[in-house]
């Protein structure tokens, strides 16, 4: 093997090592996705004086993070009752999903 042949496939194998790193995201991006996300819960739940829990994020794999929703159903015949809301929001979708929590 020459020498140009060499250097070439050490570039390659050098550069093709690299190629699974994951680059991270800067903590503005990871505050972005955090009020992105508990904006989108919050709407999707329709409590009235509504919170969210801190996010726990599943694996890039899934893909999703997951938060409580806590307040108060906005229909009459609830009156005024407390209720929680477990939300899933896709990362790469931005799609929500909400489901009540029961006791």
């Amino acid at each position: 093997m020459d020498l140009v042949k060499f250097k070439t496939l050490g570039l390659i194998i050098l550069v093709s090592s690299f190629a699974h790193v994951a680059h991270a995201s800067s903590p503005d991006a990871w505050a972005k996705l955090d009020a992105d996300s508990a904006k989108a819960c919050i709407a999707a739940s329709g409590l009235t004086k509504a919170s969210v829990s801190a996010s726990s994020h599943f694996s890039d794999t899934v893909g999703y993070d997951i938060r409580v929703v806590s307040g108060i159903y906005p229909q009459k015949h609830m009156k005024g009752a407390s209720g929680k809301m477990l939300c899933l929001y896709g990362r790469k979708s931005k799609l929500v999903e909400v489901q009540e929590l029961v006791k």
